[in-house]
C-alpha cells in the first residue's frame, strides 16, 4: 500500500561501532548527574549520596537491561516506539509513549547548550551563554546532517577526552580523602535518603537513549545491549567514584550542597585554580557530548512516527547523499535554537521529559514481561535468553519508576495534558488521511529495510476458507 511503499529508499545506514553507542549512553547522559546532582543532592542525606548513586544505579540497570533485550528482538529507531507497535501490533501506545519525549528532546537540547555557554564563561566571561549555545547546536547539526559516520567519529573524540578530564580530577583526589569528611554518613535518615533517590536517578535518564539508534547500529543482537548495559556501568562506576572523591575532599558537605558547582568547589579543595579548570574543560565535554547525542537521538522519533504513516511523510525522507532524516533533524535543530533564546519554561519542558522518560521505563519494561509470559514467539528472537532472571529487571523498573512516577507528575500535567491532546490530535489526523496497510506498516521496523528483517514474529492464527483475517492496527 501507499505507506509501506513510501518507506522504500528511507532506511538508515548501520554505521555505528560499539564505541560510538557506548560514548553515546555514557558521553551523552554525564552532563548535569556528574556536575550538579552528584553535589546537590547531599542536602537531604549528606555523604550517603555515595550509597544513593548505587541504589539508583540498581534501577538503571534494571530498566537498561530490559531495553537491551528488546533491542535485540526489534532493533529498529525509536526504541520504544519500535518495541511497544511491533509487541502490540498498534501505533498508538508507542505514539502516546513517545509524543511527550519529542517535547523534552528538544529542551533538554537547548537547556545543555545554555549550559554549554555557560562554561564556556569560566574562559571568556563576556559571552552570552545562549548565544554560545546556539553556536554549539549550529556545529553539532551539520555534523548530523553528514550522517553517523560523522556523528560516530566525532562522538568518540569527545569520549575520549571527557573521560580523560574526569580522570584528572578523580585520580589525584583519591589520594586527598580523609575518611573523617564521610562522618556522618547519614544526616536525614531514611527519608532523606529516600528523597536523594529521585534527583540522583535523573543522572541515568539517558541510559536507554543508544536505542533511539538501533537502526543505525551495526551488529545490534551485541553491541546494543553491550552499549545499554555496559554504558550503565561506567554511568554507575564513574558517579560513585567521583562521590567518594568530592565528599572525602570537602570538610563539611554542606559546602557542596549550596554550591552551584559543587564539582568544581571540590576540585578546588586538592587541585586549587587548576581544579576549576578542569572542571570546566569537563563541563564543556559533557554538555557538548549531551547535546550531540540528544540531537542524534531526538530526531528518530517523528523519523518513525512518519515510517508508520501517522506524522507528516517529509519527516521519514532521508538524504541522498548522506542517508539523514534532514527534515527531522531541521526541526528539532530549529526549535532547540529558539528555546535557547527564549528560555521561559524550560524547566517544566525538562520537567516534562523526566515524566515521560519514567513512562517510557515503565511501559517497555511491562512489554518486556509481556513479551516473555504471552509471545514466546517473539522472545525466542531475542539475542540471549535471560531464563526466568528475566523477572528481576522487570519488577525491579516497574516497581522502581512507578514509584518515581508519583514523584515526576507534580508540576508536569498542566502542561503535559495540553501536549498529549495535540499529539492524538496530529495521530488520527494523519493514520485517516492516509492510504495505510497497518498490518504491512507493522511488519517493517522503522529505519530497518526490509530485506534485513524478517517480519514472521508473531504466530499467525488460522484462518478459516470462507472467513477474511480480521483487520490489525489501530
Amino acid at each position: 500500500m501507499a505507506s509501506t511503499d513510501a518507506n522504500e529508499g528511507n532506511s538508515l545506514a548501520r554505521n555505528m561501532g560499539p564505541l560510538a553507542a557506548i560514548s553515546t549512553v555514557v558521553a551523552g547522559t554525564l552532563g548535569a548527574g556528574l556536575f550538579v546532582t552528584l553535589g546537590t543532592a547531599s542536602s537531604t542525606t549528606g555523604p550517603s549520596v555515595i550509597l544513593v548513586v548505587a541504589v539508583s544505579g540498581l534501577l538503571a540497570m534494571a530498566i537498561a537491561t530490559n531495553y537491551s533485550w528488546m533491542a535485540t528482538i526489534f532493533p529498529g529507531a525509536a526504541g520504544s516506539y519500535s518495541y511497544i507497535t511491533r509487541t502490540f501490533r498498534n501505533r498508538l501506545p508507542g505514539f502516546v509513549v513517545t509524543w511527550s519525549k519529542w517535547l523534552g528532546y528538544m529542551a533538554a537540547d537547548a537547556v545543555l547548550a545554555i549550559g554549554f555557554g555557560s562554561y564556556l564563561q569560566v574562559f571568556y566571561p563576556s559571552v552570552d551563554p545562549a548565544l554560545a549555545g546556539f553556536g554549539l547546536l549550529t556545529v553539532l547539526f551539520l555534523v548530523n546532517l553528514v550522517g553517523t559516520k560523522g556523528y560516530s567519529v566525532s562522538q568518540n573524540v569527545i569520549f575520549g577526552f571527557l573521560i580523560l578530564s574526569i580522570l584528572v580530577l578523580v585520580i589525584p583526589g583519591s589520594m586527598n580523602v580523609d575518611p573523617a569528611n564521610y562522618q556522618p554518613f547519614f544526616t536525614g535518615g531514611f527519608d532523606g535518603f529516600v528523597a536523594a533517590a529521585v534527583p540522583l536517578f535523573y543522572a541515568y535518564i539517558g541510559i536507554a537513549v543508544a536505542g533511539q539508534m538501533g537502526a543505525e547500529v551495526k551488529n545490534p543482537s551485541r553491541n546494543l545491549p553491550l552499549a545499554m548495559v555496559g554504558g550503565t556501568l561506567v554511568l554507575i562506576v564513574l558517579y560513585m567514584w567521583t562521590a567518594a572523591v568530592i565528599y572525602g575532599v570537602v570538610a563539611e558537605y554542606t559546602v557542596l550542597a549550596d554550591s552551584a558547582r559543587p564539582l568544581a568547589t571540590a576540585a578546588e579543595a586538592f587541585l586549587g585554580d587548576l581544579g576549576i579548570t578542569v572542571v570546566a574543560v569537563g563541563g564543556l565535554l559533557a554538555t557538548a557530548s549531551s547535546v550531540h547525542a540528544v540531537m542524534a537521538a531526538g530526531i528518530k522519533m517523528p523519523y518513525s512516527w512518519s515510517w508508520d504513516g501517522i506524522f507528516p511523510r517529509q519527516f521519514s525522507q532521508v538524504s541522498e547523499r548522506f542517508n539523514t532524516p534532514h527534515w527531522s533533524l531541521l526541526t528539532l535543530y530549529v526549535v532547540a535554537s529558539f528555546l535557547t533564546f527564549w528560555s521561559t519554561g524550560l524547566n517544566q519542558a525538562l520537567a516534562i521529559a523526566t515524566f515521560s522518560y519514567l513512562i517510557a521505563y515503565f511501559a517497555v519494561s511491562l512489554t518486556a514481561g509481556y513479551v516473555y509470559v504471552k509471545r514466546p514467539e517473539i522472545a525466542e528472537r531475542a539475542a540471549f535468553d535471560p531464563g526466568n532472571w528475566i523477572y528481576v529487571p522487570v519488577v525491579v523498573a516497574v516497581l522502581g519508576s512507578g514509584a518515581l512516577l508519583t514523584q515526576a507528575y507534580q508540576g508536569s500535567l498542566e502542561i503535559y495534558l495540553p501536549w498529549l491532546a495535540v499529539g492524538l490530535l496530529v495521530f488520527y489526523w494523519y493514520r485517516d488521511s492516509a492510504d495505510t496497510d497497518v498490518e504491512a506498516i507493522l511488519d517493517t521496523l522503522p529505519g530497518v529495510p526490509s530485506d534485513e528483517y524478517d517480519p514472521a514474529i508473531r504466530e499467525e492464527p488460522e484462518v478459516e476458507p470462507d472467513r477474511a483475517p480480521a483487520a490489525g492496527g489501530d
